[in-house]
């Protein structure tokens, strides 16, 4: 049932949220090799979160963002993303959020995502289904794309695919777990992702599957959040929706052209 997990961890996401807040407008940032940025505000929370979840559950490994892998050998394995958007947060752009996934076996059953600017708490647990603040979530799900609709499509995504087959009206958040939770929430009827790695995707995960998404490669093959969380970095265009929504954009979305081909 994970009701200890759940508990112990949307306790911990309050905890990181709040001394996030305090710290955001403080920030130092610098950059990473790969030219993305980390502040001490994500290796603080991570060795927070980190600490805590060994503490409670020596058995389990834990891994994250910014540091390597340690704890127990067992099955299970906590994901950490500590600041998911940090060069958001870095610019006081008010979307980033704090992930704490568990995965089991290789099938992600729990997670909690909070996003402090906002003051939301989403969570889900494998089979019972997904919550912000308590309500339940069910993502609505339609046949076609009104041009509407907001669709995010992800930076590297973006790169990849013909946007002129990707219908709706087309955002980039800079936060895959935000961008997660809102297509779980109705305030997205879709992400596009491509590079995620496996803290980007852990918890939100769970979320989507909960509130009803599915997922499917660019070119149509489905996979299982399993599949999801286990192949990272995201090896192709991954779409997020729910089923007949998810199926109308897999039909239609193609591959960026080769240069001259246009």
């Amino acid at each position: 049932m994970l009701d200890e997990e759940l508990e112990f961890a949307r306790a911990l996401a309050v905890e990181a949220a709040a001394l996030a807040l305090e710290r955001a407008r403080s920030v130092t940032p610098v950059e990473k090799a790969n030219t993305s940025y980390v502040t001490d505000l994500d290796r603080d929370l991570e060795q927070l979160i980190r600490g805590r979840l060994k503490a409670r559950f020596p058995n389990d490994q834990i891994t994250g963002e910014e540091y390597a892998a340690e704890g127990g050998t067992g099955p299970r394995r906590w994901s950490i993303d500590p600041i998911d958007g940090t060069g958001n947060l870095v610019h006081g752009l008010p979307l980033w959020a704090v992930s704490i996934g568990l995965i089991d076996g290789g099938e992600p059953v729990l997670g909690v995502i909070a996003v402090p600017p906002l003051g939301e708490l989403y969570w889900a647990v494998k089979g019972q289904g997904a919550f912000r603040d308590g309500e339940r979530l069910v993502a609505r799900d339609a046949e076609t794309i009104h041009n509407q609709d907001n669709i995010c499509v992800g930076t590297n995504a973006m790169r990849k695919l013909d946007l002129r087959t990707v219908p709706g009206r087309l955002r980039d958040l800079g936060s895959a777990c935000c961008e997660q939770v809102f297509v779980a929430g109705n305030r997205l009827q879709a992400c596009v992702f491509l590079g995620e790695a496996t803290h980007d995707v852990a918890a939100g995960a769970v979320i989507t599957s909960e509130a009803g998404c599915r997922y499917a490669r660019l070119g149509g093959e489905a996979i299982d959040g399993a599949t999801l969380v286990g192949r990272t970095p995201v090896p192709s265009p991954t779409f997020v929706a729910p089923p007949l929504r998810l199926a109308a954009l897999v039909r239609d979305a193609r591959p960026l052209p080769p240069r001259g081909d246009a």
